[in-house]
């Protein structure tokens, strides 16, 4: 029985195959790509695997992408600071969370970073009963 290969796994082979191709060439490895997804019934997950392609991208360049959630809005002073701890070449996206009450949640794509309030009175409470 053959091995079923991820959509990551099709997202890095693409970026392989095509990381320094342009114009025709770039044509042709990209329509025996959408032959090989067609062969092996993956066509409909074409979508995620072109996500998973974009983050690969991101990567090699040396762009991290972070998640900020937050209970409102945060002005634009606070996003930049938050974006700096990441470094130089940082993509956000923000969403709104009422649950968290007060501070923020950043995720980045293996860590979780939380000081949130909530959080923190989970913390002291479970320090309390200690």
């Amino acid at each position: 029985m053959a091995k079923k290969s991820s959509n990551k796994q099709y997202a890095k082979a693409l970026f392989e195959v095509t990381k320094n191709l342009k114009g025709e060439m770039l044509t042709k490895v990209l329509m025996k790509f959408i032959a090989i997804l067609v062969r092996n019934h993956k066509l409909k997950q074409s979508e995620r695997i072109i996500k998973e392609f974009i983050k690969i991208g991101k990567k090699e360049e040396g762009i991290a992408a972070i998640e900020i959630s937050s209970a409102r809005k945060l002005d634009v002073e606070a996003v930049t600071k938050i974006k700096k701890i990441f470094g130089n070449k940082v993509e956000e996206s923000e969403s709104l969370d009422e649950l968290l009450i007060g501070g923020v949640v950043v995720k980045t794509e293996d860590k979780i970073f939380d000081v949130s309030l909530k959080t923190q009175l989970n913390k002291f409470k479970q320090l309390l009963e200690s």
